[in-house]
């Protein structure tokens, strides 16, 4: 699952973008106790916590909870950019069964 996560931290400021990845998602299943397939779709605190694992991952101090991050930037903009996931992972070739 790889979708794009717009992040504004001020007004003024560059609209920055980081993709989730395999391990992104792991993660967040593990931290929330959820999975991807469970249907009850996409939300802030989703992108919110899969940003905190992003930016956990590339060094930056973020603070032992996604939440606690959060709370503490209450006024950063996130925003989901596009869903780039592959819909065809394994391509459509010919197999010997088919």
């Amino acid at each position: 699952m790889k979708i794009a996560i717009n992040l504004k931290r001020a007004e003024d400021a560059q609209i920055e973008t980081y993709y989730t990845n395999l391990f992104v998602i792991c993660e967040w299943e593990k931290l929330e106790g959820r999975r991807v397939t469970d249907g009850r779709g996409v939300g802030a605190s989703e992108l919110a916590c899969w940003l905190w694992i992003i930016l956990k991952l590339k060094g930056e101090d973020v603070g032992s909870s996604w939440r606690e991050w959060l709370q503490a930037h209450p006024d950063y903009q996130i925003v989901e950019g596009a869903d780039l996931t592959d819909p065809n992972p394994t391509g459509a070739a010919v197999s010997a069964a088919s």
